[in-house]
């Protein structure tokens, strides 16, 4: 079952029953511990009670990654490179990672951000010694998300049926077609300010963000966000950046726009600037805060939307 390659091996398989995701997941944990290769799962609960059940005491050789029920993408990157880091500083010669992307229970926005992050990988981890596996539950999951899978993964199967996606696209590409897809207006009711410096917008949001009913820890993460993105907006983009509230049944929603050239790195966010990096900051924070965090153009410039979940 061993493959063989310099830099990342991406794959996802498709199940409809514990036996069928069992059937794929152990052998590819099971070999990893025998060759000593470490190994970091980010499972869903359920599945990582059932992997390690079946691995009994070997389960201890995984690396169980924390909280992974309730990752953000980012928050989840971030926890592969430092592990993969790690292990490369003591010099490993290949990693593997087992992990399910958190989708969103009801679907939702968050669904189109998982699938670009799943992307992503592609170019994050694309130089790194690493085999990563993802399996996908056809039963749980919504149909596109299953055969958005083909897309975003260079390979699908395992063992023997293991075989070169027939639909893989670049990660650019890929992500292009989530673009294109418009955001829905804001409704009707929503709260509408133009504000010209960030200050004022962290003021505006903070104000209706309280409205909304967001607990004081998420309140604060929502004024942060509101302030990294508008700074970006006046260091960047433009003069005045309209900003929009509102309320849905479970979440406070926040978008902020403007008329500037317009945001090119259809992942903008996702990359980790370094410690010497100057800036390049705002949106990754936002990313790791807010739940979900859309990005589009507009015809004038570009649309942030940031989703808090209410409690």
């Amino acid at each position: 079952m061993t493959v063989e390659s310099p830099g990342l091996v991406h794959d996802a398989f498709v199940y409809t029953s514990d036996e069928e995701f069992l059937a794929a997941a152990l052998p590819f944990l099971e070999e990893g511990i025998d060759l000593r290769e470490p190994i970091i799962a980010a499972p869903t609960p359920a599945n990582g009670d059932l992997l390690r059940a079946r691995l009994g005491r070997r389960a201890k050789a995984v690396d169980w990654a924390e909280g992974h029920e309730a990752h953000r993408t980012v928050e989840r990157l971030a926890i592969l490179l430092q592990f993969i880091d790690r292990q490369q500083n003591l010099g490993v010669t290949r990693i593997r990672v087992f992990g399910e992307p958190c989708w969103p229970p009801r679907g939702g926005p968050g669904v189109a951000e998982w699938k670009r992050y799943e992307s992503f990988l592609n170019v994050a981890l694309a130089d790194y010694p690493v085999w990563m596996v993802c399996p996908y539950d056809a039963d749980r999951l919504s149909q596109d998300i299953v055969e958005d899978a083909l897309l975003t993964h260079p390979a699908i199967g395992h063992g023997a049926a293991r075989k070169p996606s027939p639909g893989y696209l670049e990660p650019s590409e890929f992500a292009k077609r989530i673009d294109d897809v418009p955001l829905p207006r804001p409704p009707e009711d929503a709260s509408e300010r133009y504000f010209g410096h960030a200050g004022a917008v962290r003021r505006f949001v903070g104000v209706e963000a309280y409205a909304a009913g967001l607990s004081e820890d998420r309140h604060n993460d929502a004024v942060l966000v509101a302030g990294e993105v508008a700074a970006n907006v006046f260091l960047h983009a433009a003069d005045v950046a309209r900003v929009r509230t509102w309320t849905t049944d479970d979440s406070f929603v926040f978008d902020i726009d403007d008329t500037g050239d317009g945001i090119r790195d259809p992942f903008a966010g996702y990359t980790i600037a370094g410690p010497l990096d100057p800036g390049g900051r705002g949106l990754t924070i936002a990313r790791r805060l807010a739940d979900v965090v859309e990005i589009r153009p507009t015809p004038v410039g570009t649309l942030v939307r940031l989703h808090f979940t209410l409690e």
